[in-house]
């Protein structure tokens, strides 16, 4: 389910190490802030990065480029996004870096979906493009 919260998009989401099968949160939905500027698929704090075990696996490191045009360094690995509504999965590089408190879903996630966000009727609607799901 997507929805505004406030003036916001958000995405109701579980995230997977598909390594130890840990979840997420372990029950429910966590609330990812959809941000097309982030060209990534999930940027994640580092409290819920460390409670999936991401840490204890090989990380990468990538370079982002911040709204005011600074750099930062990430740490990541790949990962597993559930959308539940949509009784879809998807898999991508998932993030972190120092100060980031909330989940950020970026293009790379957005691209396997058709997102219309209408502010006048106050709706976020959102589903899959076919070419590109799996199911959960």
């Amino acid at each position: 389910m997507a929805y505004l919260l406030g003036s916001t998009p958000v995405l109701e989401l579980v995230i997977e190490n598909p390594f130890t099968r840990t979840l997420y949160p372990t029950e429910g939905a966590a609330l990812g802030v959809i941000d097309t500027g982030f060209e990534g698929f999930l940027l994640v704090p580092w409290e819920i990065f460390t409670s999936l075990g991401f840490n204890e696996l090989a990380l990468d490191e990538r370079e982002l480029v911040m709204a005011d045009s600074h750099k930062v360094r990430s740490h990541g690995t790949y990962g597993k996004a559930i959308l539940p509504s949509l009784g879809l999965s998807f898999e991508g590089f998932i993030e972190t870096i120092k100060g980031v408190d909330e989940i950020v879903v970026g293009i790379e996630l957005l691209e396997n979906l058709s997102l219309t966000v209408d502010y006048c009727t106050r709706r976020v609607k959102v589903h899959a493009c076919s070419a590109f799901c799996s199911s959960t």
